[in-house]
């Protein structure tokens, strides 16, 4: 199952930050694709911004599911979640326990995980996985 990763632009300061999450999705057994890193390497490559977000539908409706952290207030992201949720994919959010999300948020989730560590995700994705 291909998984679109949804990750905010930060250049060098999160690179690591997204490879680990990626790498995590890895072992649980998806297909892991980070637009980030898969179209743009980690570099401000589109100077427009409606260019940018209809090569993200594109590449979310090629992609078999959504993961998104909501721990850290995403938007960009968010608009991806929103796109992934009007193509019908399975929409993921993880995040750190304790943050507060919105109804509308969880809402429109196929798979909810709170983590403590980040690496705590890897058994609920390869479990939720295994049921598709």
């Amino acid at each position: 199952m291909k998984l679109f990763i949804t990750a905010s632009f930060k250049g060098d300061e999160n690179k690591q930050e997204i490879e680990y999450l990626c790498n995590l999705t890895k072992e649980a057994g998806f297909e892991d694709f980070c637009f980030i890193r898969d179209i743009e390497n980690y570099q401000k490559t589109f100077s427009d911004a409606k260019k940018l977000m209809q090569t993200s539908k594109e590449e979310i409706a090629k992609s078999d599911a959504l993961l998104i952290d909501l721990t850290n207030k995403p938007t960009g992201r968010a608009i991806e979640a929103g796109i992934a949720f009007a193509l019908n994919k399975k929409i993921i959010i993880i995040a750190q326990k304790g943050t507060a999300m919105k109804e509308t948020a969880t809402g429109i989730a196929d798979l909810v995980i709170e983590y403590s560590l980040i690496a705590d995700i890897i058994p609920p994705l390869a479990e939720w996985l295994v049921k598709q």
